[in-house]
């Protein structure tokens, strides 16, 4: 299995994971969204057969209330401050309950990323270590 970013060459109707609103919105949703620069959509794919859509994720960008943050930022930061949301996640039928969910939402908010993010300066929640945030002191317009 491997997760790479969608493309067009993707099978986008061939997928049903059993919801409609899931499958509706890659079918109909998901390319306009990325066009548009939305949100960034990321399939899982069995090598062998690469053009179906095993699973899906989508990030897009989002804003926190900073009444969430750790006591130490919250007075130093905006009410509202920049972020990266999970979106949709889903998995297609003949892949459920074989761990693809888990292997999707891990590669979202993969341990790794968070470290290559704190490189930067990001910080994570207290209560959360893969909830980063920048602080408003690393940002240099």
């Amino acid at each position: 299995m491997q997760i790479i970013p969608l493309t067009g060459s993707h099978d986008r109707q061939g997928f049903d994971c059993g919801r409609q609103e899931l499958n509706g919105w890659l079918r109909q949703v998901v390319r306009q969204h990325q066009d548009n620069g939305l949100s960034k959509t990321f399939v899982a794919i069995d090598e062998a057969e690469s053009t179906q859509i095993c699973g899906y994720y989508a990030l897009t960008l989002a804003e926190l209330e900073n009444r969430h943050l750790p006591d130490a930022w919250r007075k130093k930061l905006p009410s509202r401050i920049p972020g990266v949301r999970l979106g949709r996640l889903a998995v297609d039928r003949m892949f459920q309950n074989k761990g693809l969910g888990e292997l999707l939402l891990v590669d979202a908010i993969d341990e790794k990323a968070a470290d290559y993010y704190r490189r930067f300066g990001f910080e994570a929640f207290p209560d959360n270590p893969l909830l980063l945030f920048l602080p408003a002191a690393s940002i240099s317009l």
